[in-house]
């Protein structure tokens, strides 16, 4: 008896074919460098409404200074948040 096994999710390709033939399907934005209220979204400065970081405690220096992570440049958050 031989079986296939077929990636379950395959579906989703024409599920993403048909969303993106309706103009449903959007791209995520790409975060160039740290979470700021402006940050520089997809080559554009804009303000950042939907970071968690709202508290600025992903970029402040001396909590970074005590994670250790502040040699990292643009390396994303101290801690996973």
């Amino acid at each position: 008896m031989t079986t296939t096994t077929q990636n379950p999710l395959s579906f989703l390709h024409g599920v993403l074919a048909e969303m993106d033939d309706k103009g449903l399907h959007f791209r995520l934005r790409v975060l160039e460098g740290e979470q700021r209220p402006v940050a520089h979204f997809d080559g554009k400065d804009v303000i950042n409404l939907s970071s968690n970081n709202y508290l600025g405690l992903t970029t402040h220096k001396a909590l970074r200074r005590r994670s250790g992570s502040h040699d990292r440049r643009h390396d994303g958050p101290a801690h996973g948040t």
